[in-house]
């Protein structure tokens, strides 16, 4: 569960990090679901890690995320040969590592062997982490973990119950939201858990995504920023059915300021660092 945390207004959940201070997924959820949109923030979750300055999905991107005071952070997950949940964006090893193939193709242990610091040469060399990794890593710090299950090529049938397991070995209840292309794969969460936090990820126009959403009893919509940019009311419109509005990937520091006068619940980015400086500019000129 999230750790260090205080309960202020009650009997709003609104679960705050008095040391780092941070904003909790859970509270964004409690909140929108009770209604309250004055009290909210918006959480900055770093795109991979800190991914425009350190190898992406790597434990040195997700450090640097955490020193640039990202509130959590997004990553991608697939199975290993052996049953081992990783964490990396493609299925295929060429873009990221100097491995090839499968990343199912592969044990841990072979994984484990190869760079995955490939598109920073200057760097020294990183191995993929697996979840479990993750987890030990942000454990107990009130940090937001967005798991998207890649899904869409290869379905990963075990996926889910695993990762529900993990979240409750690590007691990560209340900091992770799932997301995925593949909306069946969220409903297979929820079958295991009913608990479970799930957004549906999309990057098209989508009529009327809340009422989806409701449909679904999904927890949030993670849209592409640029839906959002050309149709604001989403955010309202989703908000009024107690529904978050978390957006991808944004690094213009124009662009993030825009998507929070817009109200969204979170911004992945690349730059987590970028956009806490927006954050916090913005946090200043509503105090004016």
């Amino acid at each position: 569960m999230i750790q260090d945390s205080v309960v202020v207004d009650s009997p709003v959940c609104f679960m705050y990090n008095p040391v780092k201070g941070q904003l909790s997924l859970l509270a964004l959820i409690e909140g929108r679901r009770q209604g309250r949109h004055d009290r909210m923030g918006t959480l900055i979750l770093a795109h991979r890690g800190a991914s425009a300055y350190r190898p992406e999905n790597t434990i040195e991107a997700f450090e640097l995320a955490i020193e640039q005071g990202a509130d959590g952070f997004e990553l991608d997950v697939h199975l290993t040969k052996d049953g081992h949940v990783v964490v990396a964006h493609d299925e295929v090893l060429e873009g990221v590592s100097d491995g090839s193939g499968l990343i199912n193709s592969h044990t841990l242990d072979g994984l484990k062997k190869l760079n995955f610091s490939k598109c920073y040469p200057e760097l020294p060399v990183c191995r993929v982490p697996t979840l479990e990794e993750v987890y030990a890593l942000v454990q107990g710090k009130g940090l937001t973990v967005n798991v998207e299950l890649k899904t869409t090529v290869l379905l990963y049938p075990e996926l889910p119950a695993k990762l529900i397991k993990l979240e409750r070995e690590y007691a990560m209840e209340g900091c992770v939201i799932y997301s995925s292309f593949n909306h069946y794969s969220l409903l297979e969460l929820r079958k295991i858990d009913p608990r479970a936090k799930i957004g549906l990820l999309y990057n098209t126009g989508l009529v009327d995504p809340w009422v989806y959403a409701r449909y679904l009893s999904a927890d949030a919509i993670h849209p592409y920023y640029t839906i959002v940019a050309l149709l604001p009311e989403t955010v309202a419109r989703c908000h009024d059915e107690g529904i978050m509005v978390n957006v991808w990937v944004v690094n213009d520091p124009e662009m993030i300021s825009l998507m929070l006068k817009c109200g969204v619940d979170a911004v992945m980015t690349d730059k987590p660092d970028v956009a806490v400086a927006c954050r916090d500019k913005f946090i200043n000129q509503k105090k004016e």
